[in-house]
């Protein structure tokens, strides 16, 4: 038995020392929050507007009891200082869960960034038109990022 236990701690020292070393790279910095599409449960997905004003399309009303909103970010963001605020960058903290965060790749396969679906209750909203900021903060700099969706109706 210890002439076995020998010859497989060779090999296995052998393998560490001719396997190459893995090298990871720092995370890429946030540079872009964008809103991609919102939708609740009885209204198909709607897709945010990139450009300012970053308002909804005219009558557009969100019916249901959640408020669900796809994000992107390119690089990578503070994850425990995202939020979801009322109105502007300073406004009251939305109640929000995440319901999934799928990564981006490059053609390397490396993460360059990420969407995310997040879920907020009506009652978090009201039922008067109301807008979101989306509050991000680079994960190395602490640089904050925002992203506005402006216009949401909700409806019972």
């Amino acid at each position: 038995m210890r002439p076995f236990l020998r010859t497989l701690l060779a090999v296995f020292t052998l393998l560490c020392c001719v396997l190459p070393a893995v090298s990871a790279g720092p995370a890429p910095a946030l540079s872009r929050v964008e809103p991609i599409a919102l939708w609740a449960e009885e209204t198909s997905p709607i897709p945010a507007e990139q450009n300012y004003p970053n308002r909804l399309p005219e009558g557009t009303v969100f019916r249901g009891e959640t408020l669900f909103i796809k994000t992107r970010f390119i690089g990578y963001p503070a994850w425990n200082l995202l939020t979801y605020r009322s109105g502007s960058e300073t406004g009251r903290m939305l109640d929000y869960r995440e319901v999934e965060r799928t990564p981006l790749t490059d053609g390397t396969r490396t993460i360059i960034g990420y969407e995310q679906v997040v879920r907020i209750p009506f009652a978090e909203l009201g039922t008067a038109e109301i807008d979101i900021c989306i509050a991000a903060f680079d994960a190395g700099s602490g640089m904050p990022h925002y992203a506005y969706v402006r216009g949401i109706r909700t409806e019972k």
